[in-house]
This record gives structure tokens, sequence and C-alpha cells, in this order.
């Protein structure tokens, strides 16, 4: 069982059974908020969209809900990891598995990885997350349950966000809270087959891995690829050689990857998930080398994490290439 079904068995969970209001089509949508809705389907691999015809069935409601919603999820100055994170634990708060099905694909599109996505069920307390982290998800729970950001709440929010985006954090939770109820009473619950087909079908990983690449990639490499990248990573940044043993048979071994320093830390992008040798091996002993301008450095403190999970520590330059898998993190020991 992978995270989203994990996550889909949680008795959190709370709609209207049967549903309460039927989708709208074209005669009740109107042309524009009609063709949105396929847009949607066509991008989510499905058979309508509830989050457009079921509100839609108000046409003039539905065009100032949206310019409203936009203003603040799409175009606002919040961090696109800020808003998913909140987003999430504002739908898990109000039990709308609509909303969070939803959100666990996007999320990747901001970097957050699965692991994180799972974690938001445990709230601000779990283990993992970042001070910022931290205080969003604080944010969203008070919120919640007070309609109130705390004084201590706020000074930490302060620390790494301005006036206006504070406004839009609060506005992001009532904005999610208010579309989850109506949602909710409508009945509403994730289109069959959402994000397994169509132009996005790459965000939705089969497993916990998050990785990108086809399955079948990794050891296509592992036979050809590497053995030709190996000759010329270690001394052209941004590749690099990864020095590994083997978990059982102790043999080392060499990885060619992509890899970014900055500082004591090395950043490495994992496209083919966190589930190949390397990674698993890196991670058994907690040690390792890397090899990168010539020279070979010992590495410890190994981790999987995901880029705003990770937090200021990864250059921003880097951010972008990053951002869209799990990324492996390890630390300089000094020579």
């Amino acid at each position: 069982m992978n995270a989203g079904e994990r996550l889909a068995a949680s008795p959190r969970w709370r709609h209207a059974v049967p549903p309460r209001i039927p989708p709208g089509g074209l005669a009740e949508l109107g042309p524009r908020t009609w063709l949105m809705a396929r847009a949607m389907s066509l991008a989510a691999g499905t058979e309508g969209a509830r989050l457009f015809d079921l509100p839609g069935r108000d046409p003039r409601l539905m065009r100032r809900y949206l310019r409203f919603a936009s203003s603040i999820v799409l175009l606002g100055r919040l961090e696109r990891a800020d808003v998913e994170l909140v987003t999430l634990r504002t739908a898990w708060n109000i039990g709308a598995w609509y909303e969070f099905s939803h959100h666990i694909v996007l999320s990747r599109l901001s970097g957050l990885s699965i692991d994180s996505v799972e974690r938001v069920a445990d709230g601000p307390e779990a283990d993992g997350w970042n001070p910022r982290q931290v205080a969003l998800l604080r944010a969203a729970d008070e919120l919640h349950a007070r309609r109130a950001i705390s004084e201590p709440t706020l000074a930490e929010l302060r620390t790494f966000l301005d006036q206006s985006r504070l406004v839009e954090l609060c506005m992001l939770v009532g904005h999610y809270d208010m579309l989850g109820m109506f949602l909710k009473t409508a009945g509403a619950v994730p289109e069959p087959g959402a994000w397994e087909r169509g132009p996005f079908s790459w965000l939705r990983s089969p497993d916990d891995s998050d990785r990108l690449a086809p399955p079948w990639l990794p050891a296509l490499n592992k036979r050809l690829t590497n053995r030709v990248q190996g000759l010329w990573a270690p001394y052209l940044p941004p590749y690099a050689v990864i020095v590994h043993r083997g978990r059982v048979s102790g043999r080392e071994y060499r990885t060619p990857v992509v890899a970014v320093r900055s500082g004591r830390f090395l950043f490495v992008a994992l496209p083919y998930g966190d589930r190949t040798d390397w990674v698993r091996n890196l991670l058994a002993t907690g040690r390792g080398g890397v090899e990168r301008l010539g020279r070979l450095h010992r590495v410890s403190r190994i981790r999987v994490t995901d880029v705003p999970t990770a937090g200021e520590i990864v250059p921003r330059r880097a951010r972008r290439v990053l951002g869209l898998t799990k990324i492996l993190v390890a630390e300089f020991e000094e020579s």
C-alpha cells in the first residue's frame, strides 16, 4: 500500500453519501465554465472536474469565485510549497478528501515529496519539518480550531513572512475551508483515475519513491550509460561520482550523478527515486564518498528529503533543478 492509499483509507474523510448535487453540463455551467472543466479534465485524465462542474452550477458566482481564488492560490506571493503545505493541512483538518487527494499530486510541482505529504497528517509536531513548515502548519491548525493565529505562532511567522503574505495565509486557509465545506456537502469524491493518464500523469508515482523516470531506466543506465559517464563525471561539474559500498556484498561501487555543492552540503537529485541501490547503500551505512573536480571527499549525515523541507541550505539557483524529485543531502567531512 503506497502513501496515497494509506491516506485514502483514513477515517478522517467526511462527505455526503449519496452525492447531493449532480455535476452540471454545458447548459447549467455555461460555455466558459464548461470549457474550464473540460481543460482540467484533460489535464487530470478524468471524465469531468468536480471543482468546476459542481459550484459552476451558479455561473455568475463561479466567475467571481475564480477571480478571488486565483489571486491567492495561483497569483499570490506565498511560495508554492507554502501554499501546498497549508492547503493539504486545511483539507486534512476539515476532512475534505477531494481537496487532499488532488493536492497529493499537485504538491509535487511545488517540490514536496510524498513523504512530506503523508507527514502532513501528523501535523506540526511530527519529526522532519523545518521551522518555517512548523509555523505554517501550526497557523493552519489554529485558524481551523480557533479562527485566529496565536501571538507566539504569529511571531514565528513574522520571521519569514511579511504583512502581505500573512494576509494571504489567512485568506488561503479560509478559502480552502470554504471550498471544502461546499464539496463535502455536495458529496464530491475524487474523479476515478485522476492523474493516472493525461499530460500530467508523470506527477503520479505508483510507489512512494517519487521517481520520474520509468522503472526500467536505472538498470539500463547501470549497464551502459554509467560506464561512459564514469570516465568524465569526476572532473566535470555538475556531475560527480558517488562512491558507496554494497549493503550485503561489501563491495565498493561508483555511480555517476548530477550533484550541487553549497558550502559543506552536497545535493543530488533523485529522478529514479530513493529505491535505487546506491541510495539505499548510502542510507544503510550513513557514510560514503564523492569524487568531484578530481578529488575524493568523504561525506556523512546522509538523508533523503525534498527541497522545501531542506530549506535555506539549498542554494536558490539550484532549487528549480532539484525541486521535482526527492533529493539526497550529504555533508562533507573535514579533511
